[in-house]
């Protein structure tokens, strides 16, 4: 058994139990990381929840999967890595300009871009990471059976994408009516949960004596 097997079969959440329907784990970014070429080897949806902003999670996963390859990342928020995607680049390669060249982002403002984002790419191509998906549900100023519409159509895009590329979904798990209103769509397009511990979880406290 490798060591990816090894951390997937101590982190799933024995199946019945889990809220979702799909396989689901729980673990830190480092493990993650170990993971994460396996997830974009293959073709199929993973969802990422976290528990934060996760900006640092965010930027070491998009640098270590340019390592590999290219990839196309898609910002439901429009928060992108600047500065400290280099500077981690730069720890493992000189070459960080064609490392950076493999990396194309695009930003989605609003539901309806995101819809115009995703419906824009081929079927076939380099693996696919959408940071926070659900961003652009929450705003208020489009009613709620829209935003519902709106996240089917996006879903199915995803679900279009998946049946030929990897694609990584990341969201913000939050305890609120319209999370658990969105959930559902999204839960129903994935293949495999991960549910990534908060950035301040995984900080190692130091002793005090």
């Amino acid at each position: 058994m490798n060591n990816n097997s090894h951390i997937l079969r101590s982190l799933q959440i024995i199946e019945g139990e889990s809220p979702l329907s799909a396989a689901h784990w729980i673990m830190k970014m480092n493990d993650l990381l170990k993971l994460s070429n396996d997830l974009t080897r293959k073709r199929g949806l993973s969802l990422i929840l976290t528990q934060d902003r996760a900006h640092k999670s965010k930027t070491d996963l998009i640098a270590h999967l340019i390592m590999s390859g290219p990839l196309f990342v898609i910002s439901g928020d429009e928060w992108l890595p600047a500065f400290a995607l280099p500077r981690i680049i730069r720890k493992q390669t000189t070459q960080v300009k064609p490392i950076l060249s493999r990396l194309y982002t695009a930003r989605a403002s609003t539901c309806y871009r995101l819809l115009d984002s995703l419906a824009g790419i081929a079927p076939k191509g380099e693996p696919i990471l959408v940071l926070e998906f659900l961003h652009t549900f929450y705003d208020d100023d489009i009613p709620m059976r829209t935003r519902l519409f709106k996240l089917r159509e996006c879903c199915g895009e995803l679900k279009r994408l998946s049946l030929s590329r990897p694609v990584i979904v990341m969201t913000r798990e939050t305890k609120t009516e319209e999370f658990e209103k969105f959930m559902p769509a999204l839960d129903s397009v994935a293949d495999r949960t991960i549910t990534l511990e908060s950035e301040t979880q995984q900080i190692t406290q130091p002793a005090l004596f």
